[in-house]
């Protein structure tokens, strides 16, 4: 009896320890997301972080020029894709779109977007336009912005794609992002917002801009690439948190039981 008596106690302290820090009395609080610093990541380095599995795609939501809406030819402005995963012989495969969408872009001109995901429901909704999918339930602890312009056509000039004004959980983000291409290289620009976790709310504009001709396909894009990354450290604080609660069991255990 004293012996069971003595058992319990510990339990109790743990619970009583744990319930005044917070781990149990209510769910933890997601903490802050975090920017890293990608301004010199090229997509091949982005490849090598998926080919090493650093990070793993869960989807990809996009915006692209398309063929601009006039429709045929398979194109597509708006997508919901799925990853690109790292097969036997070393490549990368997938990025087939499991929702798609048209719409026609207006140089210049600001467009809302907003993207949703709660671990088994992606809601892409650009310009009013919703696309949605079950398609995908992997964990995101990471997004990955990714914008892109070049050059394609002689009569095109001055070709930008922006992510501007954006908001992830109702928490500005901070930063924007743009490319702009030439008519003999490429623009490819990254942002990373880590430390995330599902559901999450991410909104902001997209804006495409160019003179001359409608560029035309992936020429002018962005995408949203959603991913987990291979480790997850602990918060500080739930470090702590267990620390202190493992102490108080030993502290009960080196106590010599009353008689």
């Amino acid at each position: 009896m004293i012996r069971l008596n003595k058992i319990l106690n510990q339990h109790k302290l743990l619970l009583l320890s744990l319930s005044a820090i917070g781990i149990i009395a209510a769910p933890s609080q997601a903490s802050a997301f975090t920017l890293v610093n990608r301004d010199s990541l090229t997509d091949t380095q982005f490849n090598d972080l998926l080919l090493t599995k650093e990070y793993t795609e869960t989807f990809v939501a996009e915006s692209r020029m398309g063929n601009n809406g006039s429709g045929g030819n398979g194109e597509r402005e708006l997508g919901i894709n799925s990853p690109w995963l790292p097969n036997a012989n070393g490549k990368l495969v997938g990025g087939d779109p499991v929702a798609r969408g048209d719409r026609t872009w207006t140089s210049g001109t600001p467009v809302d977007f907003m993207l949703e995901y709660n671990g088994s429901v992606v809601d892409y909704t650009v310009d009013g336009k919703l696309l949605t999918t079950t398609a995908f339930t992997g964990a995101a602890t990471d997004i990955f912005l990714r914008t892109f312009a070049q050059k394609n056509n002689g009569s095109t000039s001055n070709i930008t794609s922006t992510l501007t004004n954006l908001v992830l959980n109702g928490k500005g983000v901070g930063k924007s992002l743009s490319s702009a291409g030439t008519g003999i290289s490429s623009d490819v620009d990254y942002l990373q917002i880590s430390n995330i976790t599902s559901p999450f709310k991410l909104t902001g504009q997209s804006i495409f801009s160019w003179t001359g001709a409608a560029p035309q396909r992936s020429n002018l894009a962005y995408q949203i690439k959603v991913a987990s990354g291979a480790t997850s450290v602990p918060e500080p604080s739930t470090v702590a948190a267990l620390v202190v609660a493992s102490g108080i069991i030993v502290g009960a255990k080196r106590k010599k039981p009353s008689f």
